[in-house]
């Protein structure tokens, strides 16, 4: 039985950004469900620093459990192209879904936007900041503070050389609604042409939450290659 790592997004938890996929595939793979450091039932701290240091944990986890497959959303799917790209003897293949190499010039200013609002975030929207309570505890307001940071002003961008020397099998799956994870899919494809591309249609950052269905079957197709 493969077995395959699950890394969420921002301020989610491997169980309410993949449940769709445990459902689907939970019964053919062995899903590791991983929350990320700060999110969810984590016992480690967001550090300052967060993407090496949440890098570096997730590395360790797949060290200690064994090699295997790894599906990346948004942040998670950052983690996934670096740990391919530092460690690539610990994964088997990866899965980018919400994922660019880097922050579009055209998008910086949205991202600032971004990073304000969710600073705000128990004034702009209490609903939201409810549930971050709920999923992550007390420690959710360091957690998206750090994290914001990083991704806002310290983006772990992939540089064209690191692209062109993936060598592990990938396989991008980025929503066909946002023109930038489309421009960003033909970039990797581009730079690698060993990269696997596909676009999930009538679907935005989070693909496998919004077309289940079709991101599993490409997944499952991806793994039986």
């Amino acid at each position: 039985m493969k077995r395959v790592y699950l890394l969420h997004g921002f301020m989610g938890t491997a169980e309410t950004h993949f449940s769709n996929q445990v459902s689907g595939l939970g019964d053919r793979y062995e899903l590791i469900l991983l929350d990320l450091p700060g999110h969810g039932n984590s016992l480690l701290e967001a550090a300052e620093q967060y993407f090496e240091e949440a890098l570096n944990w997730v590395a360790a986890q797949i060290r200690e459990k064994g090699e295997g497959y790894v599906i990346g959303v948004s942040l998670g799917a950052s983690l996934a192209i670096h740990v391919a790209r530092k460690e690539p003897e610990l994964v088997k293949g990866i899965v980018l879904t919400g994922y660019s190499p880097f922050i579009p010039e055209e998008l910086k200013d949205v991202m600032k936007k971004q990073y304000e609002y969710f600073l705000n975030i128990e004034e702009n929207d209490p609903n939201i900041a409810e549930q971050f309570q709920t999923l992550h505890g007390d420690k959710w307001k360091k957690t998206m503070k750090n994290v914001l940071q990083t991704m806002t002003f310290h983006y772990p961008a992939a540089a064209e050389e690191d692209i062109r020397n993936i060598r592990v099998p990938t396989l991008i799956l980025n929503g066909s609604n946002e023109l930038h994870e489309v421009e960003a899919a033909a970039y990797l494809k581009k730079l690698n042409y060993g990269v696997n591309v596909g676009l999930i249609p009538n679907a935005g950052h989070t693909a496998n939450i919004d077309q289940p269905g079709i991101y599993n079957r490409m997944v499952e197709g991806f793994f039986k290659e």
